[in-house]
């Protein structure tokens, strides 16, 4: 992997050039960087997809089907566990790569070569405990792959492409998720050869990515030696020293809170509040998610290009979060299975929308150059926090209401005050 030195901050030494790789880069890409590091990015979001909603339940049960619903809630939730800390090391680590490869790169490599072996091993797992630590091992390892493929954005994008580029880079949640659920859940249906498809799509596409992708190297006396405590201090992004970098992670953080809240208990929405024909239920969940995702693939493509366009990105997130927001209350008020489908087509569009131009803002307030994967890796935990709580603050509201309409009205008042919060945010129009 080349050279690995990792520092708190950079030389103070001002007689030191800035390297090309910490320099805002001006250069604009072409539309085939952003239509592989979407594909790159929906790959893994095959993979976790194909795991988690298929593969894994269906080997935890079985092994162990009387302590299948256990043992899937803990694997699952140290899973999501490891990749949070994963990916926040992952991006502190390779912001600190002093490769001839780059720093990207060797990351990616490694954690793709670490992916299918975990995947190897869950494949031929005859027991509990080797199959979760290998679900864990993957999504370690993937995380480094994650945390590489997350920082190319600031790393080579010029802030006149973000909202276009995001956009592009979005689809690959959508397009992921769809493509795991149909190849893996309705195509193979077996978790062998699932298993042995989803490494030669890691192998086949990543190794070539990997060797032929445009990677800016970071010289050696950029950066300092190894210090473990103020490794570890810098996690913490101080919200008074860099406001805007706050407030935009505080936005995101509240947004998919409401939108994570609102679904939680979709399915028993679905049979309780909406009397969806019990034995069709599966169905009616799949396809109002795949009508919601249809929606935000086109959302997140026409917001980037317009947000681009008009060179504004906070009104787009404001629209967003009102929008989703209106899908939310759509269900809380109005529980029949055509408003349903609406709703979920509203929902999926203004998501399609926060999630395109949300990380454009989110890019351009990023507090250094130095740093961009680790502070990245900090903002995927308003990714990943709300949809940990949101289980949890949605029982809360069914327990103590027993209402439907009470938890998708509290979803809502989450992202419209994430979309209020965004207008916080000073550097960016």
């Amino acid at each position: 992997m080349g050279n690995l030195i990792t520092s708190s901050s950079p030389p103070s030494s001002a007689s030191l050039e800035l390297p090309e790789a910490l320099q805002p880069p001006t250069q604009p890409v072409s539309t085939s960087f952003s239509l592989l590091l979407s594909a790159a990015r929906a790959i893994l979001f095959l993979c976790f997809v194909g795991v988690s909603s298929f593969l894994l339940p269906l080997q935890v049960e079985q092994i162990d089907p009387a302590n299948k619903v256990g043992i899937l809630g803990i694997g699952n939730g140290l899973a999501a566990l490891l990749a949070l800390v994963a990916n926040l090391v992952a991006g502190a680590l390779s912001d600190r790569t002093a490769s001839r490869f780059g720093r990207r790169r060797p990351w990616i490599f490694v954690g793709t070569i670490g992916s299918t072996l975990a995947l190897a091993i869950m494949m031929t797992a005859g027991d509990v405990v080797t199959l979760l630590a290998s679900w864990g091992c993957f999504n370690i390892t993937a995380s480094l792959v994650f945390a590489a493929l997350s920082a190319l954005v600031p790393d080579q994008v010029p802030d006149r492409q973000y909202g276009t580029v995001s956009g592009i880079v979005g689809l690959a949640i959508p397009v992921g998720y769809i493509a795991g659920a149909i190849l893996i859940g309705l195509v193979l249906k077996a978790a062998n050869i699932s298993y042995i498809i989803m490494i030669v799509i890691l192998l086949v596409f990543f190794i070539p990515y990997t060797l032929f992708l445009r990677d800016k190297m970071l010289p050696k006396e950029h950066v300092t030696s190894f210090n473990l405590l103020i490794f570890l201090k810098n996690f913490w992004i101080d919200p008074r020293k860099y406001p805007d970098f706050g407030w935009a992670w505080l936005n995101r953080f509240l947004t998919i809170l409401g939108y994570s809240v609102g679904f939680s208990y979709f399915f028993y929405y679905l049979q309780d509040y909406v009397h969806y024909p019990r034995q069709q239920i599966v169905q009616g969940v799949s396809t109002a998610n795949i009508m919601a995702l249809l929606m935000m693939m086109a959302a997140t493509l026409v917001s980037g290009y317009l947000s681009d366009r008009f060179q504004r990105r906070k009104i787009f997130v404001v629209i967003a979060s009102v929008v989703i927001a209106l899908g939310l209350l759509i269900f809380a008020f109005f529980p029949s299975w055509t408003m349903v489908l609406v709703a979920s087509a509203i929902v999926g569009t203004g998501f399609g929308i926060f999630t395109s131009v949300s990380l454009a803002v989110i890019v351009q307030v990023l507090p250094s150059a130095h740093s961009r994967a680790k502070d990245l890796g900090v903002l995927n935990i308003a990714n990943t926090l709300p949809q940990a709580v949101a289980p949890v603050v949605a029982a809360l509201f069914i327990t103590q209401f027993h209402s439907y309409p009470v938890l998708f009205i509290a979803a809502a008042l989450f992202t419209v005050l994430g979309g209020v919060l965004i207008q916080r945010v000073k550097s960016v129009r």
